[in-house]
């Protein structure tokens, strides 16, 4: 009887290390947003799992009323690079805005310069990348907040860049 207790504990404390061990596989990292030029205007989060990441921004300094949208810029451990859709919205009055989103290993969508996606979640460097799409036009803002130069209005300018590097 007391060995198939003592195996018991023994079963409960090899489950106990396996789930802290998963819920510690995710790895955190948080990033100034800044403009071009250097100035702090938000902070970004960016969560890794050995499948993926997500990513929570807050900035600052936008013009209210622009379509605004977010680009993934993922640097491979293999050499390559991936530019893809990440999030957009409109602005709303006061030029602060929140931004989340997800990518996971492989996938593709979005991608706008032929990349190949997120190959390793866990190695790869990351900028977060704020590209203004000029005022929002209605009949067109779905387009604008989803596209990086389709919809441009006039043009589109990247404003912001938060760079979150492989630990």
């Amino acid at each position: 009887m007391k060995r198939r207790i003592l195996v018991a504990l023994a079963l409960v404390g090899l489950l106990s290390v396996v789930v802290v061990s998963h819920a510690g596989a995710a790895t955190k990292t948080t990033s100034p947003v800044t403009t071009f030029a250097g100035a702090v205007v938000g902070t970004s989060t960016l969560t890794r799992t050995s499948s993926g990441i997500s990513f929570s921004l807050s900035t600052t300094g936008l013009e209210a009323g622009h379509a605004v949208t977010i680009w993934w810029m993922v640097f491979n451990p293999n050499g390559s690079v991936s530019v893809q859709y990440a999030a957009g919205h409109v602005i709303d009055q006061g030029g602060a805005a929140e931004f989340g989103g997800a990518l996971r290993e492989g996938d593709t969508d979005g991608v706008i310069n032929g990349g190949p996606g997120l190959l390793d979640a866990l190695a790869a460097n990351v900028v977060l990348v704020v590209r203004d799409h000029g005022p929002a036009d209605p009949p067109r803002v779905s387009e604008q907040i989803h596209t990086f130069d389709d919809v441009c209005n006039p043009t589109c300018t990247d404003l912001q860049i938060s760079m979150h590097a492989a630990g």
